[in-house]
């Protein structure tokens, strides 16, 4: 991602999805909100990932605060295919 204003891929991308998680190193969730302002996105469909406890963000604290948002325990989308 370039910086800010966004390209017009950002939006397009944004708009060929249902919702996108922003995951964010920061409290204000500032990159969410420069998203919303610069192309009128309802906020409901870019779901923040916030970490702000001054430790590095972690893929397990992003995958585990998506699964948390969208009841999908981490792993059990592996555990069925391997099941099926």
């Amino acid at each position: 991602m370039r910086g800010y204003p966004f390209a017009d891929s950002v939006r397009d991308f944004i708009e060929a999805h249902e919702s996108v998680f922003v995951a964010e190193q920061n409290r204000d969730g500032q990159l969410r909100t420069l998203l919303v302002d610069q192309f009128g996105i309802d906020p409901a469909r870019l779901p923040p990932v916030l970490h702000y406890d001054g430790t590095p963000i972690t893929a397990t604290f992003i995958a585990n605060a998506i699964a948390g948002a969208i009841g999908t325990p981490v792993g059990a989308a592996e555990a069925a295919k391997r099941s099926a």
